[in-house]
């Protein structure tokens, strides 16, 4: 079974094998202006177990029929790694995972107050599936509400090839669970968290 080093996706319809360079040089930016969370500690030990995984393949068997060259042995689903590469010029490129849970828990996203409303979508729905190796980073609570988030989605878009405009905001959905999640509290963190409570 592959799955998506970026957001967990197992066996993704279209993918792309990448270099262990093109993903360790996001990481060390990372590491270099001294960001800590969860989920770049597990890229970092998935990175290290596909080293010593393709070390291990070259001294058993040198040349491999399977498939992946001796250079792309990291799988990607498309939609990270366009995500990604879009950003490589950035001086830090935020993984995917790291968008989703940083604004899951602070309603900020990565990129200086700007958050993608069409990855935060995806995400939510992917880290629901069951298996996802990402899932273990999240709330019970949170992962609870992102499927309920999913669910509300799905209905929407049904209703809406039905009837016409209907306008799905996830930021909107996740900030009702985060307001939820912090008991509702009337002191907020930051602009950006009142400005999607008083849309809701």
């Amino acid at each position: 079974m592959v799955s998506c080093i970026f957001c967990g996706v197992q066996n993704p319809v279209h993918c792309k094998y990448l270099d262990h360079s093109f993903v360790s040089n996001i990481v060390e930016r990372q590491q270099q202006v001294g960001i800590q969370d969860p989920i770049l500690n597990y890229t970092c030990s998935l990175l290290a177990a596909v080293k010593y995984n393709s070390i291990e393949a070259d001294v058993e068997e040198e040349d491999s029929a399977e498939g992946c060259s001796k250079n792309g042995n990291i799988c990607s689903c498309m939609c990270c790694y366009y995500w990604v590469s879009r950003r490589k010029k950035q001086r830090l490129v935020p993984l995917p995972m790291q968008n989703l849970l940083w604004f899951v828990r602070t309603l900020t996203g990565c990129e200086a107050k700007k958050c993608d409303s069409r990855i935060l979508l995806r995400l939510v729905k992917t880290i629901i599936i069951p298996g996802n190796t990402y899932a273990i980073f999240f709330e019970k609570c949170e992962l609870q509400g992102m499927g309920a988030i999913a669910e509300i989605h799905d209905q929407e878009m049904s209703v809406k090839c039905m009837q016409g405009d209907t306008v799905f905001c996830v930021k909107q959905h996740i900030a009702r669970l985060w307001f939820a999640n912090n008991g509702k509290s009337i002191m907020l963190p930051h602009r950006q968290a009142t400005d999607l409570l008083r849309q809701c």
